[in-house]
């Protein structure tokens, strides 16, 4: 009985195993190639109307700036021997710097988006075929004089360039905003913009203030042409003795401040002997401000259309010693009711460069809030140094002054600032 069971599982298993059916294999996906065209001959065939492609035609290219760093979503550039091309795809994603490619045209659009050649509609699954991997295109060593249309979609290497020093100690972009930002890249006679996406890992950097090399693509809206990074390790600027415009120096910490802003000039941003007005994100800056024929500092993000304005007034070196304390008085003007604007730190490794990257720690203190009445001034009365120093500190220190402020979203207090005092 035992032996007839066993034969009749086994009789079971091969039946079963017998009737089982292959894996499925996915078929291979094939595109045609049809006419081969270099990239050079697909800009050529852009007559100043968009033109969707049909038939059977390729383009073959190497993919030159990707979308990993946050900073160019769906946006790919191309280049072949040719010429070089951006690509505005469908989805982001798939793609890779170094992929050597085939893109099947049909479907997709070749247009033109103020003043900048693309491709457009870009379907990765269905208009391209990867032909390899790790294929790195070498940049062009071209001047910022060099950087003209002609030149669109290209992946180039400046040589001897810095950012200028207005721009010193500011970001790449407003990463908290999530705000596109343009800076300027020089070479002490020619400049060009570097367009940064507030969604970019690197977004939120500070820019770095010597002179050296750059590695971008090249782009163009309307009449200015634009370098977008695609690593930010390509952005080699550390040798500050080689800058064209020499950094401003710290003055020689004092043994104290007291500056009631009388040497201001109404309306026109401050210019004070060993102050620092910085811009950290946007473009503005303190400025002088008459409050009844009474000289002040005053920030304000009204009128301004960054998405964030962040800006800096800071105090001169001052050489610390035991009882030293600070005070000064503030006001609000057009106060909207939500905005808080201020922000009051201390720093004992400020310099002009690392306005971003300082060890800025805050100092509690009292101020015109948004309780407070428009027009009223508020004294801190005497804030003990000591207290948000290190123990036992000796050296220097310097103390900012922080207004932060948007127009697009309604923040626009005006914030002023008056009779500083640290003895």
């Amino acid at each position: 009985m035992n032996l007839r069971n066993f034969f009749l599982l086994t009789a079971i298993a091969t039946l079963l195993w017998s009737c089982e059916k292959d894996l499925d294999t996915p078929p291979v996906r094939t595109l045609p190639t049809g006419e081969v065209l270099t990239v050079a001959e697909l800009r050529g065939l852009y007559t100043g109307t968009a033109r969707r492609f049909g038939g059977d035609s390729s383009v073959y290219a190497v993919v030159t700036a990707d979308e990993a760093n946050g900073n160019l979503y769906k946006n790919i550039y191309i280049q072949d021997h040719t010429g070089a091309i951006v690509m505005r795809l469908i989805n982001s994603g798939g793609l890779y710097q170094g992929d050597s490619i085939r893109i099947y045209l049909p479907g997709t659009i070749l247009s033109s988006y103020a003043g900048m050649l693309q491709l457009d509609s870009v379907d990765v699954d269905n208009n391209v075929v990867k032909q390899a991997t790790l294929v790195q295109k070498e940049p062009e060593v071209v001047t910022i004089a060099q950087i003209t249309p002609a030149m669109q979609g290209r992946l180039v290497r400046i040589n001897d360039v810095e950012f200028p020093v207005s721009e010193v100690g500011q970001t790449y972009a407003d990463a908290a905003g999530q705000q596109t930002i343009n800076r300027t890249l020089t070479d002490c006679l020619s400049s060009v913009i570097v367009r940064t996406s507030g969604y970019a890992n690197f977004a939120g950097q500070t820019l770095p203030y010597g002179n050296g090399s750059f590695i971008g693509v090249v782009g163009q809206f309307n009449s200015d042409m634009q370098l977008f990074i695609r690593n930010v390790n390509e952005v080699q600027l550390f040798d500050v003795d080689a800058r064209c415009a020499p950094l401003p120096t710290l003055c020689s910490p004092g043994t104290s401040v007291n500056q009631d802003f009388a040497g201001a000039t109404a309306n026109i941003d401050l210019n004070l002997t060993c102050w620092n007005n910085q811009p950290q994100v946007g473009s503005r800056y303190w400025r002088g401000y008459s409050v009844g024929g009474d000289l002040c500092a005053q920030a304000t993000a009204f009128g301004s259309s960054n998405a964030s304005d962040v800006a800096w007034m800071i105090t001169p070196p001052t050489t610390y010693a035991p009882g030293m304390g600070l005070s000064f008085r503030t006001q609000r003007g057009f106060g909207v009711a939500s905005h808080d604007p201020f922000g009051l730190f201390i720093s004992t490794n400020y310099n002009i460069a690392n306005l971003g990257s300082a060890n800025w720690v805050a100092v509690p203190s009292t101020y015109a809030t948004p309780s407070t009445a428009d027009q009223v001034w508020v004294n801190s009365g005497t804030i003990d140094l000591s207290t948000v120093l290190p123990t036992g500190y000796t050296g220097s220190f310097v103390v900012g002054f922080r207004y932060t402020g948007s127009d697009p979203n309604g923040n626009t207090t005006n914030f002023r600032v008056d009779d500083v005092v640290i003895q």
